[in-house]
């Protein structure tokens, strides 16, 4: 089985939780995907204070705290749909504090997350209140982290956007065009994850043969 891991960056019972969860229902009518979720309601996650006790000892992150659920999830999961509520046409706080504490999986996993699948979902309570914008955000964590990026099926260009007019779970289940954007979102997500998973499963047998996992010798890593 394959597995889509749903982050939902939001810190209420609300908009984000009810789209992503709807995303990941879609995907799981695909055969061979199961679904896991995943919220920030209720954890107690500190921020990146840039010790660099990461990079020192290539190490996750030193800080104990309820992040220590996510960075299991994450290197079990095949694919991603991370949802958020606009802040200031911006990802939350709280998934912002999550990604950065992620960065050094790059050293202590190196390209674990890469050919993976990843796509985003915003909600924001007027329709143009900065979901694309804070779209974004969520795909340059992907891209950072080498993790494909999947828009969407058929007009979705770079992932769901939700008008929930501040109505919370309510107010997304109204907007019949967002929901139908996120229905799109988990059914793209889980045909490259089903499409890219068989992919890598082959890569890494061609990549042995043409000696090209070792990337020390670029120079690019020293700068």
């Amino acid at each position: 089985m394959a597995k889509i891991l749903g982050v939902c960056g939001s810190p209420r019972k609300g908009a984000t939780e009810v789209a992503v969860k709807e995303a990941l229902k879609e995907a799981e009518k695909f055969p061979g995907i199961e679904t896991e979720y995943w919220s920030v309601r209720g954890k107690k996650i500190g921020y990146c204070v840039h010790c660099d006790a990461c990079i020192r000892n290539k190490s996750m992150c030193i800080i104990e705290d309820d992040l220590k659920e996510v960075e299991k999830l994450v290197l079990e999961a095949d694919g991603f749909i991370i949802g958020s509520p606009v802040y200031d046409m911006n990802i939350t706080a709280q998934l912002a504090a999550v990604f950065n504490r992620l960065r050094p999986m790059y050293l202590v996993y190196p390209g674990h997350l890469r050919n993976k699948v990843g796509a985003p979902i915003t909600t924001g309570g007027t329709r143009h209140g900065g979901q694309e914008m804070a779209n974004l955000s969520i795909i340059n964590y992907f891209l950072m982290h080498e993790i494909l990026v999947s828009g969407g099926l058929g007009g979705c260009y770079n992932g769901g956007t939700i008008w929930s007019r501040d109505r919370k779970a309510d107010g997304a289940r109204e907007d019949e065009v967002g929901m139908d954007v996120v229905k799109r979102v988990g059914q793209a997500v889980a045909e490259a994850v089903i499409v890219t998973r068989h992919g890598r499963e082959r890569w890494q047998e061609m990549e042995k043969d043409l000696s090209l996992s070792d990337d020390d010798k670029s120079p690019l890593r020293d700068h």
